[in-house]
């Protein structure tokens, strides 16, 4: 199902598009920085020069988790590849984490090692700052896209933009610490930017990991799927409704009450609404499995249910039962038969317990609905 940017002509709004011009713009950022550092005496630059070029590495991942992850279903991948594109999100989310845990080892190294005789250049300064601007520039387009395509795959390259141009940020504070003799500043600086891409990976690991293990979908669109539900004439109930994603794709199985008095056209009218109002009303949503029950059977279920219960509080409250179990209902042409196991004392006689099933069984039959009952005694204690 194509998403608002997907099936636009300018290239720039689809994820293809915006990750292969990033892709470009990351290499370029990289030689500004790679030279800056090198010429301006720089570690940190070029250390954040190194990071930019291995941005190549998860570009690919996203182009082809993107590209694989939508195209069309085919004979073996009937609900389509979704699920690449899940799994590719998730290795982002791997590799912004470990990204973060190694510039937090890194520069805890380089907080107890020996300081730089020679503070780095004014040129290191500029081009950490051309690093912030094009990083900052590639997120906000990245996350444009992601919306307008519905890819948390597109998302989770544009956080990792914004992940760039974090550290970039702790190499401008680092030259510009070094530079006025606070060359403690690029380590303290880079640890608590760790801090925050680390959480960034966790935030995109957790929702890729429920994906991929089929988990519910967040109750927002729960919410929406039974407000739909609510306004399509015929449905007269609705239960087991429930949802998962594979990659921006949703898929949705429900099962629907109807009058049972319908006949089978008729009920398919009412489940292939059902089927249109949730695809064209549920963003995202690729496929719906709709389940049609007659209202009647969950009306007899739940009678069912409670007279049960009421069977075994009368059966409680009848004098000499000392236990109930296995209450048991089945259809007859008069109505509905109990069968109740009743636990009494041992020390009855059978005649006692004879009189104490007899009145149960005399009970039980000014039920509504019940055309008769047996009664089984059991001893207390044995059962």
């Amino acid at each position: 199902m194509k998403q608002l940017n997907e099936s636009s002509n300018n290239w720039w709004a689809t994820g293809e598009g915006v990750t292969l011009g990033g892709g470009v713009i990351n290499v370029v950022i990289g030689f500004i920085k790679f030279f800056a550092g090198s010429v301006g005496g720089s570690p940190a630059l070029l250390a954040d020069a190194l990071h930019s070029f291995s941005d190549l590495a998860t570009d690919i991942v996203v182009l082809l988790g993107y590209r694989i992850g939508r195209a069309p279903e085919d004979d073996k991948h009937p609900w389509g590849h979704g699920k690449i594109e899940t799994l590719a999100t998730l290795i982002m989310g791997v590799v912004i984490s470990v990204l973060g845990v190694g510039m937090a080892i890194d520069a805890v190294i380089n907080l107890t090692g020996e300081p730089s005789p020679t503070p780095p250049g004014i040129i290191a300064l500029g081009a950490a700052l051309l690093s912030i601007v094009g990083k900052e520039g590639l997120f906000r387009w990245t996350a444009w896209v992601a919306r307008g395509t519905d890819s948390r795959l597109i998302l989770s390259n544009a956080w990792h933009h914004r992940t760039d141009s974090l550290s970039s940020i702790a190499a401008l504070l680092g030259v510009w610490a070094a530079r006025n003799g606070f060359w403690w500043g690029d380590p303290l600086a880079v640890i608590v930017v760790s801090l925050f891409i680390v959480k960034v990976g966790a935030d995109l690991l957790l929702p890729a990991y429920q994906d991929l293990t089929d988990a519910s979908v967040e109750d927002e669109t729960l919410i929406i799927i039974e407000e739909t539900l609510g306004n399509i004439q015929g449905v007269k109930g609705y239960h087991n409704v429930r949802a998962r994603r594979a990659g921006a794709e949703l898929f949705i199985d429900i099962d629907i009450e109807v009058d049972g008095g319908l006949n089978v056209i008729q009920g398919h009218d009412v489940a292939r609404a059902v089927k249109t109002a949730l695809l064209t009303g549920v963003k995202g949503t690729r496929d719906v499995m709709v389940h049609i029950e007659p209202i009647e059977a969950r009306v007899e279920v739940e009678r069912r249910e409670l007279l049960q219960k009421r069977a075994a509080e009368i059966a409680l409250e009848t004098q000499g039962v000392l236990g109930v179990h296995g209450v048991r209902l089945i259809p007859d042409a008069s109505g509905c038969l109990i069968n109740i196991d009743i636990e009494v004392s041992p020390d009855l006689i059978i005649k006692e317990a004879h009189e104490i099933a007899h009145n149960l069984k005399y009970k039980l039959k000014e039920l509504e609905g019940v055309g008769d009952a047996v009664i089984h005694v059991d001893l207390h204690g044995d059962v």
